[in-house]
């Protein structure tokens, strides 16, 4: 089963928890143009970008000892690659709902929504 992570609980982690940081690896599996086009600006935030279809040439370069967080634009392609993850061996991921879109609606408006 994916767990999900919300916006809040992300933004709670980056802003009061940053020694937890060190037990997470984010992956963000939207394409290069989307990032360019809205990212999470915190200084504590650091992800890996592996768009979907690259993702089982590039599994390898997810960490299976950390909790791993996908993220995409709303949700539903982190899904489907968190379920790649989990049938692939992965046991701590975790899905960002609502994306980028979601955070920024809820946390940083600032970022721009496509």
């Amino acid at each position: 089963m994916i767990q999900q992570m919300t916006v809040s609980e992300l933004s709670t982690l980056l802003d009061a928890q940053p020694e937890q940081l060190a037990n997470w690896q984010v992956i963000d599996v939207r394409e290069p143009w989307e990032l360019e086009r809205a990212s999470i600006r915190h200084p504590k935030f650091q992800h890996i970008h592996i768009p979907m279809a690259t993702v089982p040439l590039r599994q390898h370069d997810v960490d299976k000892s950390k909790n791993v967080l996908v993220m995409c634009r709303t949700g539903g392609r982190s899904t489907q690659v968190a379920h790649f993850l989990l049938q692939n061996g992965f046991d701590k991921v975790f899905n960002l709902q609502g994306g980028i879109t979601a955070w920024s609606r809820e946390i940083d408006p600032s970022v721009p929504t496509y």
